[in-house]
Parts: C-alpha cells; structure tokens; sequence
C-alpha cells in the first residue's frame, strides 16, 4: 500500500521543524504549536499525523533504525572494511542529503536519546552477525565487545562528521575503525 505524496510530504515537514527546533531550545519545551508553526500547517493538521511531540520523536527514531538496518543489513563479516566502508558512505550520503536531519543527528543535545538507541539496534545487530558466523565466541564477551565497539564507532563518527574540515578522509576513517574493530574482535576469539 502507497501512501499519499501529500501526508508523507506533511510528515516530512512535520519531522524537519521538530529537527530544526531541537537545535533552539529543549525537546520537552518544544510543543504541537511550535511545530506547527514551524511546518507552516495548522494544529488541527498536526493531529491528523501525530498525537504529540514525542510521537515526532518516535517515528525519527524509527526511520533512522529503518536506515540503519537497511545498511547494516549489508554488513559482511567476512569483509570487514569493505562492509564497514560502503556502511559509512550510506550513512554519510544519507546526513549530506538530509540537512535537518544532519543537523539534528550531530548538533541537537536531543538527538542522544536516538543515539543511545542507535548503539543498542547496532549491537544487537552486529552480536546477531557475528554469532551466526560462528559458535566459537562466547555471547556475552562478544556482547561487551561488540557494545564498546559500536558505542566508539558511533561516537568517533559523530566527531568525524561533525568536523567541517575533517583531518582524514572518511576512508581513512574506516580503515582506523576497520583495524580497531578486528583487533577487539581477535581479542575475544
């Protein structure tokens, strides 16, 4: 089933001012009103999407996971810096496209809520990978493993782009992380 150019180009408006006002005052001062406003449509409009902010917040957190999992879905253990590589370019293509969303992923104090739940999808996810690769690995060593290493993939990443002149090229970057990453790994095995 489609949905309608109009509600997604609505919901898209919506989801942009919410952004953009996270980055000017707190998430939980932020209301429908402000919102409104902001996506030049009317409250009434705003209830026909959404019951209040935080259900703005949930469906940005949702559409990021969705994006996360549709490029780690990709994720090849067996090539790590290629898969980690064409990883950090979808996301980087996905923030260069999406300005409100950059700005919001790498500037808002709001955004760590989503970031903390990043880290969460992206662990379960790579612990998922990896396990099913292999039965060698304890679970929860690979699951402390796999916690710090995402949470300082994603953390360093988000230094990286929020650089304007970034001191290594995003392959760079990825060969670094790609080294970090099997040496925690061969660590645990």
């Amino acid at each position: 089933m489609t949905t309608d150019k109009r509600v997604l180009k609505t919901r898209k408006a919506i989801t942009t001012a919410f952004m953009e006002l996270t980055l000017e005052k707190d998430m939980q001062k932020i209301t429908v009103s402000d919102i409104a406003e902001r996506a030049v449509i009317n409250r009434s409009t705003f209830y026909l999407h959404y019951a209040d902010a935080k259900e703005v917040l949930d469906d940005i957190e949702n559409n990021i996971s969705e994006i996360v999992h549709n490029c780690f879905s990709k994720f090849d253990t067996s090539d790590i810096y290629n898969s980690t590589y064409n990883m950090f370019i979808a996301m980087t293509g996905i923030l260069d496209e999406t300005p409100a969303f950059k700005n919001f992923m790498l500037h808002s104090s709001s955004s760590g809520y989503i970031t903390i739940n990043l880290k969460k999808t992206l662990t379960d996810m790579a612990l998922h990978t990896v396990l099913k690769k292999t039965s060698t690995y304890d679970a929860e060593k690979m699951r402390i493993a796999i916690s710090y290493m995402v949470s300082g993939i994603v953390d360093t990443y988000i230094l990286w782009a929020k650089d304007d002149k970034p001191k290594c090229s995003l392959e760079e970057f990825c060969r670094y992380i790609t080294v970090l990453t099997e040496a925690v790994i061969g660590a645990i095995h």
